[in-house]
């Protein structure tokens, strides 16, 4: 009998740390080195929702019908902005919005 050959179980424990290493460079080079990395996905992430406020925004703003200078100006049109547009209202008072379609 040969002494030089290693064991069958000492063969499976080499190969199975070989594969623990290898995967842990892996998921090391995946998770942080890689283009695809975990920061550059939680900073499009940011980005992404930043986009979406910047949206809504300015869906809002669109709907306005008056400029800054209108309002400015002019008190009663600044009331009704007020109260049309972002739902302000006096203590004690309701207000009911009609929206025609």
């Amino acid at each position: 009998m040969n002494t030089n050959e290693p064991k069958p179980r000492s063969r499976f424990k080499f190969f199975t740390v070989l594969y623990i290493v290898t995967f842990a460079v892996f998921l090391v080079y995946f998770f942080f080195i890689s283009d695809h990395n975990l920061k550059t996905h939680r900073d499009l992430n940011r980005k992404i929702t930043n986009l979406e406020e910047r949206i809504t925004n300015t869906k809002n703003q669109v709907g306005n019908v008056y400029t800054y200078e209108q309002l400015i100006a002019d008190s009663v049109l600044l009331e009704k902005y007020g109260r049309e547009q972002l739902n302000m209202h006096k203590p004690n008072e309701d207000v009911f919005v009609i929206l025609h379609e």
